[in-house]
């Protein structure tokens, strides 16, 4: 099998105390922590991925630079600087916040002004509180319906489709260079 490498700038975008941060930690360190610290300006984590596509008889080790957008509406004007060079983004809500579900729509223009469309995947976080829901699954899929881009519903606390998103991502960034290649 042919091996690739490449490396990939991904941006975490939702309104504050959707869990990015968390989300995040959980994804690099596999921990969890409730304490809720606001994101300053942007955090940049790494993580190291192999990523075997069969069909193509190519196995890609890619580098996966993840950057903790902030997500207090008073550094709306400092993101934009923070997506250039994005090759992609997961959008996150909080199940138990209306409000949050209601912005994705706008975080994801945000992005597409500066970046053009480039891979996006919706995750719908704290789905271990989804008995506390303030939306149901049908205004999920509405939204995500106009991007035509795949959501999960994900749990920073319980682990639950946190890997899933971020390699379902990394898929959505590379397949189209190897298939081109082919």
């Amino acid at each position: 099998m042919e091996r690739k490498r490449y490396q990939r700038k991904i941006c975490l975008l939702g309104d504050g105390s959707v869990g990015k941060t968390s989300l995040i930690r959980k994804y690099v360190l596999d921990k969890f922590d409730d304490k809720y610290l606001p994101t300053i300006g942007t955090k940049v984590s790494r993580k190291e991925v192999v990523m075997p596509f069969q069909r193509e008889k190519i196995v890609v080790d890619l580098t996966m630079i993840i950057w903790d957008i902030v997500g207090q509406k008073a550094y709306q004007k400092l993101r934009q600087m923070y997506y250039q060079g994005a090759n992609g983004a997961l959008v996150v809500c909080d199940v138990t916040k209306r409000e949050s579900l209601e912005s994705m729509r706008e975080w994801t223009n945000s992005l597409f002004k500066v970046t053009n469309p480039v891979p996006i995947l919706f995750l719908a976080n704290k789905s271990d509180l989804i008995h506390k829901a303030e939306f149901k699954s049908t205004d999920l899929e509405a939204l995500v319906s106009a991007f035509k881009s795949p959501y999960f519903y994900t749990s920073a606390k319980s682990g639950a489709n946190v890997n899933r998103a971020f390699y379902r991502l990394g898929e959505l960034m590379i397949y189209p260079q190897i298939k081109s290649k082919r």
